[in-house]
């Protein structure tokens, strides 16, 4: 089961841009393919190991072709930020971007399952990105829709080669979980079911977008939808593959005023 407290200090909201923005929305249009990188980020796990960061190899590969890359930075938060996806999702008003794991209470961070011992080099290489636009209701519950990017690494692999099936459905399982939040008084929601249809295989070392709708509440429940595409490497036009489709029922807990606060307040 998911749950998630909506952080109240780790979201920023996104300025217009002057110029023509590119529009987003949840009819899960094409992606294009992701450009070189060359903006400075900060790496979110340097704790790690260096033994860590040498199995970490493959990763190297697919990173090959950045020109010019600064030290000390994490490069996929460079890519990240050059897709023209993600800078169309900055410049869109609608939609409010932040990173939740880091703003996670550090003392609870390393028991979070994916924030914790399933993130850092190899596996989820960077705090994820999530842009969330919420659409309130005169006459009912809040609904959202929300676009989470993050890179899967080569340590989360099933079969060779091929990312854990397993690992997908957290994925989407957190997100979901996030998505249906604005609808709770509480922002806690926790899984009732949660069912995926896997479309293609995933392979690692891509950069993955996870799309999700709120598209019903009543009372205590709410259910959301959503897809899961990868993005082609670096300096690939071919257009992104859909991975997987997945559905859930969330409640909120009648106990949720109880839960441990997850985020810092």
């Amino acid at each position: 089961m998911s749950w998630l407290a909506r952080p109240s200090r780790c979201l920023r909201s996104i300025r217009p841009a002057t110029r023509a923005t590119v529009p987003v929305s949840t009819s899960y249009t094409p992606l294009r393919s992701i450009q070189g990188a060359s903006a400075v980020a900060q790496d979110h796990h340097s704790t790690h190991t260096s033994s860590a960061a040498a199995n970490n190899a493959a990763s190297s590969a697919y990173l090959a072709d950045i020109p010019h890359r600064p030290l000390h930075t994490n490069p996929i938060d460079d890519i990240i930020s050059q897709t023209p996806f993600v800078q169309a999702l900055r410049r869109d008003p609608a939609y409010t971007e932040s990173r939740p794991h880091l703003a996670m209470n550090p003392t609870l961070r390393p028991h979070h399952f994916v924030a914790g011992p399933n993130s850092g080099p190899g596996k989820i290489t960077v705090p994820p990105y999530v842009w969330v636009a919420t659409n309130p209701r005169a006459d009912g519950p809040t609904t959202s829709r929300m676009v989470s990017v993050f890179h899967i690494g080569a340590q989360l692999c099933g079969h060779p080669g091929f990312v854990h099936g397993g690992l997908l459905t957290v994925m989407f399982d957190e997100a979901y979980a996030r998505c249906v939040s604005t609808s709770f008084p509480s922002g806690l929601g926790m899984t009732a079911n949660l069912t995926v249809d896997f479309r293609k295989p995933a392979v690692p070392d891509r950069l993955y977008v996870l799309r999700a709708q709120t598209v019903k509440v009543e009372g205590r429940k709410a259910w959301v939808e959503g897809t899961l595409a990868s993005l082609p490497p670096v300096g690939d036009a071919s257009e992104p593959v859909l991975v997987a489709e997945a559905k859930a029922l969330f409640v909120e807990p009648k106990f949720a005023e109880s839960m441990v606060p997850l985020y810092k307040s």
